[in-house]
This record gives structure tokens, sequence and C-alpha cells, in this order.
């Protein structure tokens, strides 16, 4: 049978079982009992001024709304009874009212809500798989909010996240600007990203994609650390990166441009916004554009570049249909085309460069949901989601000059595809104090590569995996001061014999007074396939390094233990957020690369397993809010992250390329009503980081381990707005980022450089200017 016939039955199969399983928990749990209806009306309190977008539920329920421009709200079918009434918008207080519900009456309620720290009062989803308020999660997670990505004007995912405690985003390529995620110290192929919580950021995808996505997609980042498997699957070992689409809340265009300049390159971006809703908020929709255009620049003056050329084009849109009050059809589509080139001779082929590491991707991704709330303590979702992937490369380049050297370099084309296909359901059902979640989950992910020069490396294989989860969400005591999430989910994945058990359990006390701690223990695992970094053949010397697994490589798990103690309120009039959170993760047969040698123009490197690895440490954040003008943030991560066993190749069981501490600060000032200033730092320490020379006369390289420097990056903005027309407002922008031009200074030169030596901030000193236009 082949593989797509075979993933379409398997498909039905599980829809089927899904199905039947919905119709009998429906008719078990359906409440047929008369409702009531809320409606109100929510403002600012220091302003007055309505507020859109407000998130008011009725909590421990599925009845729900959200405020128009007016700042009105109106929720059907409530059940009767006294009830708690929610409200929330992030970098607002949450408030709580209880009500008296009536049968077939409408109570008014209204609020007006009191503004805090940022992402105080924000609605997430990534720790549990259901919505809950920011400050009563049980499950630890970092927000960066739409505004906190506007203020530092990103404009891609990479950018977006720089401002997390414990994640750092990082450069690993001189030629092409390879980038990945570190979660704890931990590299990029051990952190799960998922695009509204679907897992459709492949291995492909995951080489280049945190640049691809652009900000314009972006309405929310979540991020939960430590294992996330017992929710997700394989690859949530070190922590989850949920990248949360924006959802149309008005009628509005929104158009900016955003133009950077690095040592005189400049590095244009353009962007396009529309979301409009009907007049009952019944179906809307959002449509996006951006453009994205980078002139190559060579730092160190040698005549490679250090930021490589890049051509971006994307767009995409989110439509939404309520074909009942207790329904949702959720429609999600997006197409990505990048071109980027590094290295030499740009006006030539690639072929003809010394050294040149060129790619171009087409990305197709997706998702069809249905949602649906039969009860207000029952709901069910169901959804399909796709990611297909291609991508032409060159790594590579001119070893010499005679006729045979040239047609050696036309061995470097390469071609890689790489569908993905997920599906599956969930189902939530309130029991009294208790949330009940399962669900089933399976993946289609086919990487079909032939980017290396030597067919002994081209890489057809298929991965299946089939996932499925149970977890309870307890709340205890009179005024569910704990709560506790216990679950576990159980996957079969391709590469492994076996099932492989993802437990987890959460824990939450309030001490009153604002004073929270929480505990857990996580599970995660990473099964033994291609990654990332494999995708990504660092040129060097002309030559191409590859890495691939080892024969019977088992699959690597992580155990997560963390505990903390958390402060979230009000110190007179001031708002307030301080925490403290120890971790400790182990892995056990931890994977580790090691050189095994070139053959020809192929350098190889050997993913192997390792005795283990643990990494342990402490993380600071804090916030305050003095005046509703002005708002400081902080965060610190010290940590070590150590192997069981010394690594062959650098006599050391340090891990690699991650600083034992590093942190951010950012402080938002608004100078009137119209200026806003804001400032940030990004502290890097210092890393162990692997160094190759090549040896004249020697097939090999020189491996030397090297110490880097630590680094502080200081950014600068001023944005002011104006109104342009009648109905049509603008805002001016301009800035720097890295001020202060912290940046490696040891970068090596030449066509025989090691384009992986690159470590601390990913650009230089740079100044940019930019506009937006709303109407």
């Amino acid at each position: 049978m082949k593989a797509g016939k075979k993933f379409k039955l398997n498909l039905l199969v599980v829809l089927f079982f899904v199905i039947e399983t919905l119709i009998f928990t429906y008719k078990v749990v359906a409440d047929i009992s008369l409702k009531g209806e809320i409606q109100g009306k929510i403002i600012d309190v220091s302003t007055g001024q309505p507020l859109m977008g407000v998130n008011v539920f009725v909590e421990h329920t599925t009845a729900g709304s959200a405020t128009n421009a007016d700042g009105q709200y109106r929720i059907k079918n409530v059940p009767v009874g006294k009830v708690k009434l929610v409200a929330s918008m992030i970098g607002y207080k949450m408030e709580r009212k209880v009500i008296n519900v009536s049968p077939l009456k409408v109570i008014t309620v209204n609020f007006k809500l009191q503004p805090t720290i940022l992402e105080m009062g924000a609605v997430v989803i990534t720790g549990t798989g259901t919505p809950e308020i920011y400050e009563d999660t049980p499950v630890r997670t970092a927000v960066i909010p739409r505004r906190l990505i506007e203020k530092k004007h990103s404009v891609n995912l990479a950018e977006a996240l720089s401002f997390t405690t414990g994640v750092r985003v990082e450069n690993d390529c001189q030629n092409c600007n390879f980038s990945q995620v570190r979660i704890l110290g931990m590299g990029g192929k051990y952190s799960q990203i998922l695009i509204d919580g679907d897992p459709v950021i492949s291995s492909l995808a995951g080489v280049y994609g945190l640049e691809q996505i652009p900000a314009e997609m972006i309405d929310q980042i979540e991020v939960v650390k430590g294992g996330g498997s017992s929710l997700y699957g394989g690859g949530a070992v070190a922590g989850v990166i949920n990248l949360i689409t924006r959802r149309p809340v008005t009628n509005q265009v929104h158009l900016n441009y955003l133009g950077n300049s690095t040592g005189g390159k400049m590095d244009h971006h353009v962007g396009a916004v529309a979301e409009f809703v009907n007049s009952t908020n019944t179906s809307g929709g959002f449509i996006f554009l951006s453009a994205r255009e980078r002139t190559p620049f060579d730092y160190n003056k040698d005549g490679y570049s250090e930021l490589g050329e890049l051509k971006n084009e994307s767009l995409g849109f989110n439509w939404y249909l309520h074909p009942s009050e207790d329904s949702e059809f959720f429609l999600h589509f997006h197409r990505i085309h990048e071109q980027r080139r590094g290295g030499n001779k740009f006006d030539l082929p690639v072929h003809e460069a010394e050294i040149a590491e060129a790619l171009q991707h087409w990305r197709w991704g997706g998702t069809l949901r249905w949602n649906h709330h039969p009860s207000p303590l029952f709901d069910y979702r169901l959804y399909y989601s796709f990611a297909f992937e291609k991508r032409k490369s060159y790594y590579g380049g001119l070893g010499g000059y005679t006729v045979a050297d040239t047609l050696r370099a036309l061995d470097f084309y390469g071609r890689t595809d790489n569908p993905l296909q997920v599906g599956g359901a969930q189902i939530n059902y309130r029991v009294g104090n208790q949330l009940l979640t399962s669900g089933v989950q399976y993946s289609w992910n086919r990487l079909k590569d032939r980017a290396t020069a030597n067919p002994i490396y081209h890489i057809d294989n298929l991965y299946t995996n089939v996932g499925i989860f149970l977890q309870d969400n307890i709340e205890l005591g009179a005024k569910e001061q704990t709560e506790f999430v216990i679950g576990a989910r159980v996957d079969k994945h391709s590469e492994l014999n076996n099932w492989i058990l993802s437990p987890r359990i959460n824990g939450k006390l309030k001490l009153g007074r604002g004073w929270i701690l929480r505990g857990a223990f996580t599970t995660g695992f990473k099964p033994p396939q291609i990654y990332d970094e494999d995708l990504h053949l660092c040129g060097v010397e002309g030559d191409q390094r590859v890495t691939r697994n080892a024969d019977n490589l088992r699959p690597e798990k992580s155990y997560s233990f963390s505990g903390g103690v958390e402060f979230q309120n009000f110190i007179g009039s001031i708002p307030v957020m301080f925490d403290m959170t120890g971790f400790y993760t182990t892995l056990k047969g931890s994977f580790t690369l090691q050189f095994v040698g070139k053959t020809g123009n192929t350098e190889r490197w050997e993913r192997v397993n390792g005795g283990g690895a643990n990494v342990k440490g402490v993380e600071f954040d804090i916030g305050l809010r003095p005046l509703p003008s002005l708002e400081f943030r902080g965060g610190l991560t010290y940590k070590k992250s150590r192997y069981d066993r010394i690594l062959e190749d650098w006599n050391t069981r340090n891990f690699l390329r991650t600083p034992d501490i590093y942190g951010y600060l950012w402080m938002s000032l608004d100078l009137t009503s119209g200026i806003t200033f804001f400032a940030s730092g990004n502290y890097t320490g210092k890393a162990l980081v692997p160094h190759e020379i090549a040896v004249k006369g020697q097939e090999n390289p020189r491996l030397i381990l090297e110490k880097s420097d630590d680094f502080f990056e200081i950014d600068l903005s001023l944005s002011m707005r104006v109104f342009l027309v009648s109905g049509v407002a603008g805002r001016l922008n301009i800035g720097a980022k890295n001020i202060t031009d912290a940046y490696q200074k040891d970068l090596d030169k030449g066509p025989n450089r090691d384009p992986a030596y690159v470590y601390g901030p990913s650009r230089p000193r740079t100044f940019y200017t930019g506009f937006e236009v709303m109407f």
C-alpha cells in the first residue's frame, strides 16, 4: 500500500473513532436545561475609554465572548445559578465577578480594568492545551505579546524571541546565517515549534524557518520550558514554542515599512495587514502580506559576507465562521518564498564563487479546524494541518580554477522535498472541579534530500507517529488555591519498535497576597531521525560538512524538574511581578556529534548516543510599572550544562556554543500620548565554541575549542504617532540596534574559513527608520 493511501486510511480510522466517541459523550453530557444571557461594557479605569478584544467568559465553562470596538460583549447560553464571570485582556489586571444567572433573562455586568504588567491578563493555551489566564495557569508560561513584538520592531520570529528568559536565538553559519533557538542551553533540535498548537515546523523548516516566518503573521508567542512530550510528542525535550497566528477583531488596514542600514548596506521590509469582521461577529478574516530584501554585508572586509543576501515574500490569511453559537470553523493558510545566499562573488552564478551557500525555499502551510461546544461543560475539536516544504540548494564552491575544479563545483547543487501532514482530535470535559482532556494525533512526515554531492548521503525517509494523550486538571480548596495537572502520552514512532510513555505532573499553590508556588516533573524524548542541522551542509574550503545518525541510534529521553516562587500583585498602586525558578533536566542516551573523517569533498560527522547529560540552573524574572506610562522588565538565566562523558573531539564535558549566564532587560516610556521611547539590552556570556582550522597539505582540519567573548547589546527606538487625515493614523519610527556594536571580532577570513565559527550577536550596529499607516 502506498504511503499516501496508508495515511488517508489511518486518518479515516482515527476520525471515525473520534466521531463515534463524540456522539456517545454528547449524549451523556449534553445539557438541555434553560440558559441565561450576560451582556455589558468594559473600559480602562484610568482613561475611561472602551477596551476592544477583552476576553469575557464564565469560569469553568466554554461560554464566552470578546468585546467589540465599543467595548461591548454578549454571552449567550450561560448556565443558570451562581457563576464566576471573568474579564481578561493582555496588559490589564484580570477581574472576576460572582453573579446569579436566571433562566431566559439578560443580566448586565460591566467591568473597569486596571493596567498592569504587559503580559498579565493574556490568555495562554500551550501549557495545558486548553485556554488559561496567564496569572492562573498551573504551567509556567512565558508570553511575548504582539505589543512587545511591535515595540522592538521585529520583522520575523527569530527577532521576536529575544525577550524571553532562558531562550536564545543564535546564528550558526557565517555564510547562510542558519539560526536555531536554544531553550535553557539545549540545541534547536530539542525544542518543538508549533503553529497554533500543531507541530508543522519540520526538520527542514527548522533550518531557516525562524527567519522565514514574518511578524505580520504572529499575534502572540508562548514558551513552555521543560519536557513537553506528554502533550506534544517527540521533540519537546527542552521546551515548546507556540506561535499563535493573528485573529481578526475589527475592520482595519495596517501598512508598514522598516529600513535597516548595517554599514551602509540596506535591509528593507514592507508589510500589509487587513482584518475584517461582520456586524454580528459570526465571521471574520485576516490577510497579511510581507516582503523583505537584504543586501549582503561583509563585516571584516575579506570579500566574503557575514550577513548574506536575502529575499523573502510571504502571504497568508485566517478566516473563521460561526455556523451556530456553539461552533466554529477555522481556516489558516500561508505561503512563503525565500532566497538567501552567502559567500562571495554575488554577481556570478553560485558555482563560480569560491564559497557559496545558496538556498531557495517554497513553503505552503495551513490548518482546517472544527471547534464545537455542545455544552458549557464539554467541547471538542477536529483538525488537519499540513506543511509542504521544497528547497533548492547549493553548498560548496570552487576548490581551484582548473576545468576539473569547475566541473566538480557543479556537483553541489541539490534539492529537498518535505511534505508533512498532521491530523487529530481533542476532547475537553469538565466534571466538578476537574477538566479532563484527551486526544489522538497522527503525523506523516516524508523527507527526500538530494543536497549532498555524494549520492551515498542522499535521504529518502518516511516518518510516521501516532500519539494518544490523557490529562486531568484538578482544582482543590474552597478558593481553588491548589491546582494539579496530571497527564501522560504514549507515542509509536516509525523509527522505534516500542511505544514510548511520557508522563507529567504540574502543581500550583496560591499562598495569598499574590504569592504563588509552582512545581513540575515533565518528560520528553527525541526519536532517532534526521534533524534540522543535518540538512544544513556548512561549506568549508568548497567542501561539504555532513552529519548523519549512527546505526542503531537509540531515542534520547529527558526528565525535567522545576520549582519556584512567583509574586504577581500591586504594591500600593504599582503593579509588580517577580519570579525565581530552579530547574534540572537529565538526558539519557544524549545525542552528541563526533568527527569521523573526510572522504573526497565530504567532511563526515556522526550523531551517536552519549552516556547522558544534565542541565541545571536558576532563572530570575522581574517587572514593574511605577507609572502608567513607564514599564521595566528583565530576566537572567544562570545554568550549568554538562555531559557525563568527555566529548572525544573537544576534550570537554561542557555543552558547546551555550553560555552559562545570559539575560535581557527593557524599558518602555510613553513621553506623551503619541511618543514612545523604548530601550532594551541583551547580555550573552562567554561560551566554548568549536573551531576547525584548515591545514595546508592535510586532509583533516585541526580542531580547537575556543572561549568566546561576552557581549552586551543595546537597542534604542523612538516612535511618534501622527494623524494624517480623518480616519487615517500613522506612526514614525527611528532607532538603532546593537548601538554598542557588540560583535565577534575574530571571524575567520577567506575561502578556507570555518563558517560555523560564529558566536554572539547576529548583527553588528544597525540604524533603522520606518513608518506605519492604519486606517
